[in-house]
Order: C-alpha cells, then structure tokens, then sequence
C-alpha cells in the first residue's frame, strides 16, 4: 500500500485488464489518436493489448486509464519514454495496492468509515489516506464515495450537531475529502465524451461535496462535465449557456432555502432560445417532495449513485429528439 493516497497511480492498479475495448474505442475515451499510442507500443511495449486472429488489438480498462495518465505527464513537460519508465517503476515497486482477482478480501465498509471518522476528527491526515488507500484498493470509487466517505461525513455532522466536536474539525474533514474528490476528478476527466454537462451549487449554497461525487461519477461514466463549484449565480449565466450549448445542468443545493434558489436558475434557461439545456438537480434542500414538485427540471434522486442513471436518461432523450 502505498505511504499517501495517490489516485491516480491507485486507479491504474485497480483497473481491470480484461480486454474489452478496439482502437477505435480507446481513441474516443481518451481522445489520442491511435497511431500515437500504437507507437508507444512499438517502442516501448506499452500498451500491451490483447491481439485476436486478425491482429485486431484489444485493450483494457487498465490500458486507458495508464493512457490518460502518460497523456497528463506529456502535457506537464516528461518525455513519453520518461513517462512509460516512471510508471511501470512506481508500479513494479508497489506504491499502490495491486488489484486481486475476483471479490476483493478485506474490511467491511463500516470498519473503514469508522477509521476514516477518528482519523479526521484526530486531524491524522497520514491515517485517513491509509484509510483511502485501503478502500480504494478494495471497492470501486462509486462504493467508496457512498460507503465510506459519506456516511463518515454524516457521522461528523452529527457529532458537531451534537456540540461534542468544534466546527474547526468538521471544516477540516470537509476540506481533506474535497481535496481527494477533487483529486478523483481530475484523474478521470478528460475534456472529451458524451454530451456536455455543466454542475453546480444554487445561489447562496457553498456545500459542494454532494456535487463533487456526482461530478466524479460522470466523467468515470464517460460524460464530459465543466464543473461551476459554489454559489452559481444567475447573473450572467445565460451568456455562458449561450456559447457553450450544454446539454444539461445540473444544481445542487442542501437547504431549504437555497433548494429555493434553484427557481432563479431554472428562469435563466427558460429564457434561452432553443436547443436550451435541460435542468435536472438535487441535494438535501430537496427532501422534501412538495418542494421537488414545484421545481422546474428533473430531481436526481437521494444520493449519487442514483443520479448517474437518471442523467443518462436525461442525455438519451435528448439525443432521441424528446428532451429539453
């Protein structure tokens, strides 16, 4: 296991390798053309692809995301023979938990969220990432996100609620898990994918973690997603939606008050010409169902987890001609 949680190089051992995907799949989710990284196979031998009779190559999970990895350093400046050495160095020497076959062994979620809760209040930063680094090796992100980080963020809540821990330390176990959402997001986005969507919190709302997971989710899922952070104000959006023809927006909000908020959002995209962005949101200022009802969009559901079908429902209808 790795000494820090390292997402990235976390995930490349995590990925499956079954070979799944043709060249033309991996060009679309990675955005690089083939010739590319068929020359670093030819020079490198990576990526190592599956070959069928007929020569057609077939790749994995593994193979895109360790792509988009090499992509990133690329990018910051390494040489690509740099890159493909640094990788399977870090790998070879075990800095991240490799992936076993079958049903991953090891502590059940609740043992992990009741370490990841003491570690945070405890302001341990070295024992939460092994705690992550644990999770991560054992359970997919989605799991991880839903299993362990939220109701370990519920448990902190509570207990500041309760007055037995200071605001000081639930400030401080929101930020550390921001830092790793956001860390989880940029492993997986890409600029590229389906449809366009755009997330953000309602006017007035600063409680973004709901949203950041969701955000995680779907760029795993493929979509591409711009990111808005907190408090996305009305004033001047439907300048932005203009030139940028999203697909969907999404809002999150966590009170009533600011799920109230939403309204003036919703006005925004009702005044644009069409094809106009769908609404769709979500959060705890949604609870309640009287309130969802009045709200122009579709709701997203309690968590997460749930939302991902209902965006791809939302996008897909869309695509058919019946959305908007």
């Amino acid at each position: 296991m790795s000494s820090a949680f390292d997402p990235e190089l976390e995930e490349i051992a995590r990925a499956s390798d079954r070979p799944t995907y043709n060249t033309a799949a991996v060009e679309q989710r990675t955005g690089l053309r083939p010739a590319t990284f068929r020359a670093w196979e030819r020079r490198y031998g990576f990526p190592k692809p599956r070959r069928l009779p007929g020569n057609q190559r077939l790749y994995s999970d593994q193979d895109i995301v360790a792509i988009r990895w090499l992509q990133r350093r690329t990018d910051e400046g390494l040489s690509i023979s740099h890159a493909i050495r640094l990788l399977q160095a870090r790998l070879h020497e075990g800095l991240t938990v490799q992936r076993q076959e079958g049903a991953p062994v090891g502590r059940p979620d609740t043992d992990l969220t009741a370490d990841l809760t003491r570690s945070l209040i405890a302001f341990d930063s070295a024992t939460a990432d092994h705690v992550l680094s644990e999770a991560f090796a054992m359970y997919p992100v989605e799991e991880v996100c839903l299993g362990v980080i939220t109701p370990t963020l519920e448990e902190i809540g509570d207990r500041w609620h309760r007055a037995e821990i200071s605001v000081a330390t639930e400030h401080y176990a929101t930020s550390f898990v921001r830092r790793k959402l956001f860390a989880l997001f940029n492993v997986y986005e890409s600029g590229r994918g389906r449809g366009l969507v755009f997330a953000g919190c309602a006017p007035d709302e600063w409680h973004e973690v709901g949203l950041l997971m969701l955000s995680v989710f779907l760029v795993r899922h493929g979509y591409r997603l711009s990111y808005l952070g907190p408090n996305l104000a009305a004033d001047g959006l439907d300048e932005t939606l203009r030139h940028h023809q999203p697909d969907l927006l999404i809002v999150s909000a966590t009170s009533a008050e600011t799920a109230g908020r939403v309204a003036e959002l919703a006005d925004v995209l009702k005044n644009l010409p069409e094809p106009r962005p769908s609404l769709a949101f979500g959060g705890h200022g949604f609870d309640d169902e009287s309130r969802r009802q009045s709200m122009p969009g579709t709701y997203l559901g309690p968590d997460a987890g749930t939302a991902i079908s209902i965006v791809q429902q939302i996008l897909e209808s869309r695509v058919n001609g019946s959305g908007g």
